[in-house]
Order: structure tokens, then C-alpha cells, then sequence
């Protein structure tokens, strides 16, 4: 049966049983959507509950889950918040004796994703919106981007006469001697994978230019482990600013009373890191066509939109400037040009080089063990 036909049969369907459309499972697909993908809608309603794994808090998924809750309402979301690590070392080991497990993980980790892959974990499920996304979001088959976020500079607007919106405008508090000593922060790249990930992406981006810049700001960073905690300390007065802070935790925040008029940010002018959050199919789903579905729906327009109102920063070309709250990728670009964002993502070379790496980025920081 053609795909007109099929959805034609389903209203009629519908409409003879006395029951909803949205009961029915009747969605308006787009036309480059495949011929059969009306089955896999419906090979969803025999499906238990969908599973997922992430390290995304629940505010951001809201305005995601209740839009997708709205196309399938048959489909209940269970969603477990997750270390990066933790999500995939759950999943080797629930899977690995037969017990329920995720469907889909969702969670930013360049290298657990690699391995994830090499192990056989990651569906290689073809998208229909792929096409629609830039070729940076899909590293590996089956895996995708749910959203691209970008690390900034915040700052305390009472202690700051000059808001910085550069590394270079860090660097320059150096030269005010010991009065700005430990009173910038930024994420200690020994703490997770997350913090790694950043400062080797910097630091490979510029070249021989990063030691000599890190060096001198490592002379004025206290550094933290968590976005969160820094946001605070930057408000509190306690530092007066942080570079590489994730976005994620920045923008929701400074809709609390009286935030923006202590804390300020900015986009970083000579480098923002942009971290891409990666999503992708397990093979040991037990409920793997809603898994797809939730999938196609974040890649979709009207996902990605959900993406941006949840505090995430989507990427899909589509996606203007008047339908999100904070920021997209391409208003990013047209903010500080394409060649001022560094890519976060996989680099075998981060983990092969990682002891070396860490034992310099300690000597810059004034870390002792």
C-alpha cells in the first residue's frame, strides 16, 4: 500500500471506530519520510515503555517529551539521568545478562561513544531526517547529535568594569598582577571526560599558541568541577569570572530574579567550544522502533525547536533565531564566525596523548596531584 493510502486507511479507520487520531497513532509525516514508516509507528504500540540513559537533566527534556508525548501518546518515556560513563557501563552490564536495559542513550562522551560502537552496542538505524543535519552531527552510523552547546565566559557585572568576551580579555587580568590570583575559574580537565574533552579541543585548535595562553591563565584560575558550581561562585562574588562554562547551565539560569543584573556572558570571540551531546539506538533495545521514533522526532524541526525551549542549543539549519530562547548553532555563527567555533568531539589522539596531557595542563594550573 502507498504511504497516502496507508494514512488515508488509518483516519478512515479511526473515524469508523469513534476513536482520536492521536489515539489511532495517524501522524503527519513529511514526504521524505519512507513509504513504511507508518509500520514502524505501528510495531510501537506492542512495545513496553521507552527506556532512556542520559546525562541530560529534566528540564531540558521537557518541552521534548511533551511534544513527542503529543504525536505518540500510546509511548511511556522512562528516562534514568546518568553519568556519561555510567550510562554505557549500566548498559554493558544489564545487557550483558539479559535484563532490561536502555533503548536509547543520549549523553555527551566523544570516546564512549567510540567504544560503545566497537563493541557492537550502537544500531545502525538510518535516519530519515539525517540528510537535514550537517555532516559534523553524524559521526558514526547510527549515531547522531542531539544538541550542540557551547562553552562560555560568565562574569560578575559588580566587580568587572569590562565585560571580557575573549580568552584574550582573561589573559589581560594577568597583568594586574596577584589581584586577580584565583579568582577566575574554569573545569579541571582531570575531573571527568567532559572537562578533558574541552581543554584538548582548545588546546589542539590554537596550536603553539595554547601552552604560553594557558600558562598565564592558569596563573589567575582556581578551577571546578562542576558548570553549576561555578555559576554560583561567579554570582557570589567569590570569582569574578569563568571561561568553558557549559551553556546548558548558564542560560536557564539567568531567568532567576536579580541573576542578570550581578552575572553577565558572552560567546568566547577567539574560540567558543561547541560540545556536541550524541545520541544513538542500542542493539539490545527491547523497544526499538519507539526508540527510533523519539530519534526522528529530536532531529526533526519541531524537535530541534523543543531542543532550544529545553535549555539546549539545537543545530539544524531550519531552526530560527524567534523560535528558541537562547541561542542555535547558526546564530552562534553568524555571532563570531565559523572559524571562531572548535568542535568538540572524538580524537584518538586525546587518549593515547591523555597522561601527557593532563601532566602539563596540571604544571599550567598549579594542580599539585
Amino acid at each position: 500500500m502507498e504511504l497516502g493510502s496507508l494514512k488515508g486507511a488509518l483516519v478512515a479507520s479511526a473515524i469508523l471506530c469513534g476513536i482520536s487520531l492521536a489515539e489511532a497513532g495517524a501522524t503527519d509525516l513529511p514526504d521524505y519520510y519512507p513509504a513504511d514508516y507508518d509500520a514502524m509507528v505501528e510495531a510501537s504500540r506492542a512495545e513496553e515503555s521507552l527506556l532512556i540513559y542520559s546525562n541530560i537533566a529534566e528540564y531540558n527534556w521537557r518541552d521534548i517529551f511533551d511534544g513527542f508525548s503529543e504525536k505518540y501518546p500510546w509511548i511511556k518515556i522512562e528516562s534514568i539521568d546518568l553519568g556519561p560513563s555510567t550510562s554505557f557501563e549500566r548498559y554493558y552490564s544489564e545487557n550483558s545478562v539479559g535484563k532490561r536495559t536502555a533503548d536509547l542513550i543520549v549523553t555527551g562522551a566523544p570516546d564512549g561513544w567510540y567504544r560503545f560502537a566497537d563493541k557492537g552496542a550502537l544500531a545502525q538505524y538510518s535516519s530519515p531526517e539525517a540528510e537535514k543535519m550537517p555532516e559534523w552531527s553524524r559521526p558514526l552510523p547510527g549515531l547522531y547529535t542531539i544538541s550542540a552547546d557551547p562553552m562560555v565566559i560568565i562574569h560578575n557585572k559588580l566587580l568587572l568594569r569590562d565585560a571580557p568576551d575573549s580568552l584574550a580579555d582573561i589573559r589581560e587580568l594577568t597583568e594586574e598582577g596577584s589581584r586577580y590570583r584565583d579568582k577566575v575559574t574554569t573545569y579541571n580537565a582531570t575531573s571527568h571526560s567532559f572537562a578533558y574533552d574541552i581543554h584538548w579541543s582548545v588546546t589542539k585548535a590554537l596550536g603553539d599558541a595554547a601552552w604560553p595562553l594557558f600558562d598565564d591563565l592558569g596563573s589567575l584560575t582556581r578551577s571546578e568541577s562542576g558548570g553549576a558550581v561555578m555559576v554560583e561562585k561567579v554570582t557570589t562574588g567569590e570569582y569574578v569570572a569563568g571561561y568553558f562554562v557549559s551553556g546548558i547551565t548558564v542560560f536557564p539560569r539567568m531567568n532567576q530574579a536579580g541573576r542578570d543584573k550581578i552575572m553577565g556572558w558572552s560567546l568566547i570571540e577567539d574560540g567558543t567550544p561547541i560540545f556536541h551531546r550524541n545520541m544513538g539506538v542500542t542493539e539490545g533495545a527491547k523497544s526499538p522502533n519507539s526508540a527510533r521514533l523519539m530519534l526522528d522526532y529530536i532531529l526533526s524541526h519541531e524537535g530541534q525547536v523543543a531542543v532550544g525551549k529545553g535549555g539546549l542549543t539545537p543545530y539544524r539549519p531550519d531552526v530560527g533565531a524567534n523560535e528558541v530562547p537562547y541561542l542555535s548553532y547558526d546564530m552562534i555563527v553568524d555571532q563570531i564566525g565559523e572559524e571562531n567555533i572548535i568542535h568538540v568531539e572524538y580524537d584518538p589522539e586525546a587518549y593515547e596523548q591523555r597522561e601527557a596531557f593532563l601532566a602539563r595542563w596540571k604544571q599550567a594550573f598549579r594542580i599539585k596531584n
